[in-house]
């Protein structure tokens, strides 16, 4: 098993256990019924937003640079958390139904985007030799060195 495949089995196994625990402070608090009407409540509310989702889609038919493509996949996304069975996920899928939320999950999205790309730094440095040494594995610049017949003096 490779350490994604760990990573990936790990983050699902403490989803599960936090959706249990969730639902069951849900089924302490308000009972087991109403606890029932609530998960389908929110199943038919991711459902419908589904729908809508679907229709809007449909309407627009191309895509926009302008980040309505980004919003749009996290509402989905959202919509997705609102229908799968448990409380946590129903709290994370209302959280993205919030216009802020999004914004700051796409912010967040955009900007390690660019980080990434900034970090990559230039492909090419151009520097005359007299705006750069050659160093020692200890960091030192290294002494030039003459030749004995009075030769131009290399670096060691």
């Amino acid at each position: 098993m490779t350490d994604r495949t760990k990573l990936i089995g790990l983050a699902l196994g403490l989803w599960l256990a936090l959706e249990i625990l969730a639902f069951a402070f849900v089924l302490r608090s308000v009972g087991l019924l109403v606890a029932i009407l609530l998960g389908l409540g929110t199943t038919a509310l991711g459902l419908s937003d589904v729908k809508r989702l679907m229709g809007v889609w449909r309407e627009r038919g191309k895509l926009r640079p302008d980040g309505t493509m980004l919003d749009g996949a996290l509402q989905a996304f959202a919509s997705f958390l609102l229908i799968l069975p448990g409380f946590a996920s129903d709290v994370a899928g209302l959280a993205l139904k919030s216009p802020s939320v999004r914004m700051a999950a796409m912010n967040r999205i955009r900007n390690r985007g660019e980080a990434e790309q900034k970090a990559e730094g230039p492909q090419t440095i151009d520097l005359d030799p007299r705006e750069w040494k050659h160093l020692t594995p200890s960091g030192r610049p290294k002494r030039k060195r003459k030749k004995p017949d009075g030769a131009s003096p290399t670096v060691r």
